[in-house]
């Protein structure tokens, strides 16, 4: 009876710590930019993903430009590739993004190696913008006169994210934003 009991005690606290370390965990990630909410940076939302969110999916296109069935229809051969595209791109970017950082944090530093990265990041940054623009048109060959026009309108929203990102960073004109870390 005594080993049984002792063996009931030692599986609780297993379970226990394994718990608590689960918990740990948690909330190191939850705390890591010591905002209180969960850490993200926009290099895990690379321009681009704005198009494979879930506000455009085939629903949503379909909704706001009232596609019909035939329209539908080629919409749903044309979609699938171009999410699976800019999703492997956006994986790979991330990829090079944490190789980039480990770099960067080395004790022996190669900026040959950094250099190649940011090609690298740079390269994939275009192949999105060129999947995106093939998709648009794409699109566009399936819509009517109307559709067009507010096809039009919900790209130029999309465009316009990466024109005010890339226009003054993410602090805005005014450099306020977290990504401004140093002072000109």
């Amino acid at each position: 009876m005594r080993t049984e009991n002792r063996y009931k005690w030692m599986v609780w606290a297993i379970v226990i710590l394994a718990l608590m370390n689960i918990t740990t965990f948690l909330t190191i990630l939850y705390n890591r930019d010591g905002s209180g909410r969960p850490a993200s940076t926009p290099e895990t939302a690379p321009i681009g993903t704005e198009v494979t969110s879930p506000q455009y999916s085939g629903r949503y296109f379909r909704d706001q430009l009232g596609l019909n069935n035939e329209q539908m229809s080629r919409f749903v051969e044309i979609n699938p590739a171009f999410r699976q595209g800019v999703r492997s791109a956006n994986i790979e970017l991330d990829r090079k993004r944490n190789r980039m950082f480990t770099e960067m944090n080395s004790e022996s530093c190669d900026t040959g190696r950094l250099n190649s990265l940011s090609d690298s990041i740079g390269i994939l940054h275009s192949d999105i913008k060129k999947l995106t623009y093939r998709y648009y048109l794409d699109l566009r060959d399936i819509c009517n006169e109307q559709q067009k026009e507010k096809l039009a309108q919900m790209f130029s929203e999309i465009f316009a994210g990466d024109l005010r990102m890339g226009q003054y960073g993410r602090g805005g004109p005014q450099r306020k934003g977290r990504g401004w870390r140093f002072n000109n």
